[in-house]
């Protein structure tokens, strides 16, 4: 009998290998040759008053004989919905773009002062793109961006997908968003959402009066303007190093309801990556009589607790603990107090606190200010205050005070 089992078994084994092999020889799947695809890997949106013009940065397949270097080409198209432009890419060129592997958009100038999931709801109901996507905000056209040869790769979206990288997030300078967390906070109940600011600025910092690097970024933004258009090659003029700008996003666009209403500093982002997230290896820096000190935060923890009184007023309390020790002081202190990181200068964590509090005391008034309810109050309402959320939801954040309590803890 058990030898009767295992001959069925070698049986249906075959069977599955032969129908596999069957398979695999006399069908390709739906796959698309690759020389007729347009491997999009970023996506820049403009509009001109009712039309999108769309930037897609493609990737252009090597052969080996050219190398494994990277090379893209940024193609603009334009329509009256994104999926029109898109089909236009075809048209002009005969390819076909691919979404799979888009890691970023970046929404123009333009159209972040309309509701920009009128261009977004293309992305959310293409199957082919995931939700993980990047997504950004400039303060220009998004064109000029992803037309900028920058210093870090030759590819301008990969080296701004560095800047927005999970890394950034955990030193607190940036704000890096996803096209999931984005929807979620445009269609649920706050309807309040931020996006990083991205922007380019010369690699080399000036010193002194007016000196070379004005003119690195005069060149820079000369050689930003001469790759513009459709179809050139962002490798194009190969320009010197010194003339490559560099990307950075610590600013944050706030939204409500999709439309820009207002932007937060780079210390307004480290406030709310410090409540919100989580901080690993944070600079934080802290300006006395003596010098300035700087701090190198280890973890953080906070919590948010909402109150309503009975007059329709409501309390946001904010408990943030950090735990800190010392990177570098601007002045030579002595070896006693320098032999060990958790040895931190008398007076640094009480500056620290005050500074730090003050910080997040302003970002909340702004955005309350704003009408923007990036705390996600009515959330908090739900979780604290259940009974009075009927009574008081449409009120709420502009009846709303915050109490913060920052705590700098030493590592030892």
């Amino acid at each position: 009998m058990h030898n009767k089992h295992t001959r069925n078994a070698v049986r249906y084994y075959i069977l599955i290998v032969a129908v596999l092999a069957f398979l695999f020889f006399s069908n390709d799947f739906g796959a698309t040759d690759v020389q007729k695809t347009a491997i999009v890997m970023a996506v820049g949106i403009d509009r001109q008053e009712k039309e999108f013009i769309v930037t897609s940065q493609i990737a252009i397949p090597q052969s080996s004989k050219q190398g494994n270097a990277s090379q893209t080409v940024q193609l603009v198209s334009r329509g009256s919905t994104i999926a029109e432009a898109f089909d236009e890419i075809n048209a002009k060129t005969g390819w076909y773009p691919k979404l799979v592997f888009c890691k970023l958009i970046i929404l123009g100038k333009k159209t972040t002062e309309e509701n920009v999931f009128d261009a977004l709801d293309y992305f959310l109901l293409n199957e082919y793109l995931s939700d993980d996507c990047l997504v950004a905000a400039c303060d220009g056209f998004a064109k000029d961006l992803l037309n900028t040869t920058a210093l870090i790769d030759p590819s301008s979206s990969v080296a701004m997908e560095k800047v927005l990288s999970a890394h950034a997030q955990r030193v607190g300078t940036v704000l890096p968003t996803t096209l999931r967390e984005f929807s979620m906070g445009y269609f649920g109940d706050s309807k309040s959402g931020f996006l990083p600011v991205l922007k380019t600025q010369p690699q080399q910092e000036q010193i002194g009066g007016s000196g070379s690097s004005e003119n690195d970024s005069s060149q820079s933004s000369q050689s930003s303007q001469s790759n513009q258009g459709s179809g050139q090659s962002s490798q194009s003029e190969n320009p010197s190093p010194t003339d490559k700008p560099v990307f950075s996003a610590q600013e944050t666009a706030l939204f409500v309801a999709g439309k820009r209403v207002g932007t937060l500093t780079a210390e307004e982002t480290f406030a709310y990556n410090a409540v919100k997230n989580e901080l690993k290896l944070a600079s934080y820096s802290v300006a006395q009589q003596e010098g300035v000190c700087t701090l190198s935060i280890k973890q953080n923890a906070a919590k948010l607790k909402l109150t309503v009184g009975k007059d329709g007023s409501a309390n946001l309390k904010i408990d943030l603990s950090l735990t800190a020790g010392l990177t570098d002081y601007s002045q030579s202190l002595p070896l006693d107090e320098i032999k060990d990181g958790g040895d931190v200068p008398g007076g640094v964590f009480t500056a620290a606190q005050k500074k730090l509090s003050g910080e997040i005391q302003t970002l909340f008034e702004k955005t309350k200010n704003l009408g923007c309810d990036l705390f996600h109050l009515r959330e908090l309402l739900v979780k604290y205050e259940k009974r009075a959320l009927r009574q008081y939801e449409n009120t709420l954040l502009e009846n709303t005070t915050v109490t913060v309590a920052v705590q700098f803890l030493g590592i030892r």
